[in-house]
């Protein structure tokens, strides 16, 4: 009988840690090389928030709140993020944040690495910082901008797979 509770007891925990571990915002399940139509759907945005395909564009941009995409985030509270699309296919995440301290670097740290050498600007009273870093999947780029009251940081985080459609966008606008 004592044998049970325990075994009931324990699996109790471990459902609770692994919902807990899956409520992170985890912006790479995303997955670069979507298209346009398969990320909307996947985000579920209304119809007429898409934005249309302009003849001769080569850029989609789909915008969310982050506190929609992201619910379970209290960094994504005013958060929003923009998924980029070229030539049809999903090639960059990124994220704005604006806040009363930096923390949004810490969510992105969890999700894609650490950077070990920070600039010691970042832990200035009002940080003012930037920095990039690589992962197998992608390159990072990290900015805080402050003032007296408050934070904005940016995080884009680009494919490293599609590189070669950044290479191409800036072929094709160099031609025009």
């Amino acid at each position: 009988m004592k044998k049970n509770k325990t075994l009931i007891i324990f699996l109790s925990l471990q459902l609770l840690f692994i919902g807990s571990v899956q409520a992170k915002c985890d912006l790479e399940s995303f997955r670069f090389g979507t298209s346009y139509k398969a990320l909307v759907s996947k985000l579920k945005l209304d119809k007429d928030l898409i934005m249309p395909k302009i003849d001769g564009q080569y850029e989609q941009l789909a915008s969310v709140a982050g506190e929609k995409l992201c619910k379970n985030e209290k960094v994504f509270e005013f958060a929003s993020v923009d998924f980029v699309v070229l030539y049809d296919k999903l090639v960059e995440i990124r994220v704005m944040s604006f806040s009363e301290k930096p923390g949004l670097v810490d969510w992105a740290e969890s999700i894609y690495g650490k950077m070990q050498k920070k600039p010691t600007s970042f832990y200035n009273a009002q940080p003012n910082a930037a920095w990039i870093w690589d992962n197998p999947n992608a390159t990072i780029s990290y900015s805080v901008l402050s003032d007296a009251n408050s934070v904005v940081e940016s995080i884009i985080i680009q494919s490293a797979k599609h590189a070669k459609y950044f290479s191409r966008l800036a072929k094709e606008l160099e031609g025009e």
